[in-house]
């Protein structure tokens, strides 16, 4: 596989594992589940893994979740700055996504430690926004290129919009008796319709 390839793959399945992270984050709110694992970064005590029932199992998913995309967000860095010297944008998006994740890393330890103070938590779902903002861009840029032309296409024209030329008001003939520069084909059409001849051999020549 080129590093290119490689580096492609990455920034996609880190994507993929925040949007999972972020969802089963809030799965541990929503059931109460923050405290089932009551330490950071052991579970219980010296428990790693914990037994997998109620609220531990719950806390200790998000936590795997969470190593996983540690561990691909560190994959995708030594990658882009391995296979990507071309473009460094992409280089600095990924150290970017790497500090971002370990920072949001130690917070998730501060929110066990807090127990759960409603401020910490915020923050902490603020960095994981910021996060999965930066791998989107992170993916988007890196797959940009092999987008089918289609999507390129329609890309292009959500960013710059039509501009396709608007058709021109009928007007008169000009003296030499064509059509004045810039009507549009219907128009033209409608001038030879009605009689009124086209540019001659010599049109545009004084």
């Amino acid at each position: 596989m080129r590093g290119h390839t490689l580096f492609r793959v990455f920034s996609i399945a880190a994507f993929l594992a925040c949007y999972v992270t972020i969802m089963v984050g809030g799965n541990v709110i929503a059931s109460g589940a923050g405290l089932g694992c009551s330490e950071w970064p052991a579970c219980q005590g010296s428990q790693v893994i914990p037994p997998l029932t109620g609220a531990a199992a719950i806390e200790f998913s998000h936590r795997a979740s969470a190593f996983i995309l540690s561990v691909l967000v560190l994959a995708l860095t030594v990658s882009a700055l391995l296979f990507e010297a071309a473009r460094p944008q992409l280089r600095r998006l990924c150290l970017a996504a790497l500090v971002t994740v370990v920072l949001e890393a130690i917070l998730g330890g501060v929110v066990v430690d807090s127990d759960l103070v409603v401020t910490i938590v915020l923050a902490h779902f603020a960095i994981a926004t910021v996060l999965f903002a930066l791998l989107i861009l992170i993916a988007l840029l890196a797959n940009i290129r092999e987008l089918p032309p289609r999507w390129k296409a329609w890309a292009r024209s959500a960013i710059d919009g039509e501009r396709s030329p608007r058709p021109s008001e009928p007007r008169a003939p000009s003296p030499e008796g064509r059509p004045v520069p810039g009507r549009a084909p219907a128009a033209r059409a409608r001038d030879l319709a009605a009689g009124i001849p086209g540019p001659g051999p010599g049109a545009g020549r004084s």
